[in-house]
């Protein structure tokens, strides 16, 4: 065929234009697989949490509360966790204070890890894989914060890589280096629990402590307050009941919760969606180019055929093929190359984040990004048939071209 020919003639422009739609291909795909692993990786991780209702500070600034404002905290939290033990469908109530401390082996290099505070055990919410777990929080005594510091620590297996840490080791902590270097804790347990919840290596420990350590003692300040329901059903109207009992709070489902979460977010996203547009155009425009670049090397050859009498059309199919099967390889290599990098993606994300499946590849968004690789076939092959319409045979002979 003579499409392919001219294709094969011009291989670096060819090449070079079809990595182009690839990327553009390959984009496409990689951010719509992206977004739907963060709502159902989210969805199914808040699932098989068992937590059913989430109570944090109104309004409620996900990013704040891992930044330690203010704004977004609970405060007198254990009298509030007292009050709400009173309502029959609550079965277990946990205040949890997240923030971010410093933590590091003796003469090791300082790190920055993420907090969490929890109020005893943790209840069923926290499972030890290796040796043993939190017990009852002595240091809160009522309220006073003069209780025995029992200053004992559960890691997860990001901590204990990032530290260089096992269970029985004693690690400095605190929220200030200066603060850190004075005080112990003993890590008395391995867990991966929790982080789920935290892209940072995670160290917990008991609520008191970690509030004292904080400053956020002094008006018995936590981020959020989860709630596990006796009948999961109920949760629509048990967030109805508290929402109106308690205006001065948020109380958000397992979905309204992670909507709140990727919202705070959307920045990232939104510039990722930038980079893609931009690879889409990209795409379009090398097609274009060598669509164009194409006709003006056969100028000389497209008037000889329309002065002998042979038809735009004609002529048309002969070129304007040649943009859609660069658009055709270019949507088939974006395809075949998202498989792998796929893969290769939530390795690496799991590996380093702990999330698995971040990235979740679905046939909808391959019939999507190829697609796209058809419409801009289409754009090229309608450039070709407009400039081969605008030809003028017998001004370009007149010309010598």
């Amino acid at each position: 065929m003579l499409a392919i020919k001219n294709l094969v003639k011009n291989k670096f422009r060819t090449v070079l234009t079809i990595l182009g739609i690839a990327l553009a291909v390959l984009s496409i795909i990689l951010l719509a697989s992206t977004g739907n692993g963060l709502f159902t990786t989210g969805g199914r991780l808040l699932e098989q949490s068992s937590i059913h209702l989430w109570v944090t500070g109104s309004p409620s600034d996900i990013m704040s509360q891992y930044t330690g404002t203010e704004e977004s905290k609970i405060t007198e939290a254990h009298r509030f966790a007292e009050d709400l033990r009173k309502n029959k469908e609550i079965n277990m109530i946990t205040p949890m204070l997240t923030e971010m401390i410093y933590a590091f082996k003796e003469n090791s290099e300082p790190r920055a890890v993420f907090g969490l505070g929890i109020e005893g055990s943790g209840g069923t919410m926290v499972s030890i894989i290796q040796g043993e777990g939190l017990t009852s929080d002595e240091h809160f005594n009522k309220g006073k914060y003069d209780g025995r510091w029992k200053k004992e620590v559960l890691i997860d297996n990001r901590t204990a890589i990032l530290l260089g840490i096992k269970v029985g080791d004693t690690i400095h902590m605190g929220k200030t280096l200066s603060e850190a270097k004075e005080q112990e804790f003993t890590v008395i347990g391995l867990t991966n629990s929790l982080s789920r919840f935290s892209s940072n290596p995670m160290v917990i420990l008991y609520l008191s402590e970690l509030q004292d350590m904080t400053g956020n003692k002094y008006y018995d300040s936590v981020t959020m307050i989860v709630l596990r329901l006796k009948n999961p059903d109920m949760a629509s109207e048990v967030q109805t009941e508290l929402n109106q009992k308690y205006p001065q709070y948020t109380v958000s489902t397992n979905q309204e919760y992670l909507k709140k979460a990727l919202k705070q977010n959307s920045l990232p996203l939104a510039s990722a969606a930038s980079i893609v547009v931009l690879a889409v155009i990209m795409g379009t425009l090398l097609a274009m180019n060598t669509m164009l670049l194409s006709l003006n090397e056969k100028k000389k050859e497209i008037a000889i055929l329309r002065v002998i009498g042979l038809s735009r059309w004609s002529i048309f199919k002969s070129i304007g093929t040649e943009g859609l099967l660069i658009s055709v390889v270019g949507g088939a290599a974006g395809i075949f190359l998202s498989i792998p990098i796929t893969g290769l993606l939530n390795g690496l994300i799991f590996a380093y984040l702990g999330f698995d499946g971040l990235v979740a590849l679905q046939p909808d968004y391959i019939y999507i990004g190829f697609s796209i690789a058809i419409i801009i076939g289409f754009l090229t092959s309608i450039i070709a048939a407009v400039h081969i319409c605008r030809t003028n045979p017998a001004e370009l002979l007149r010309a010598g071209i």
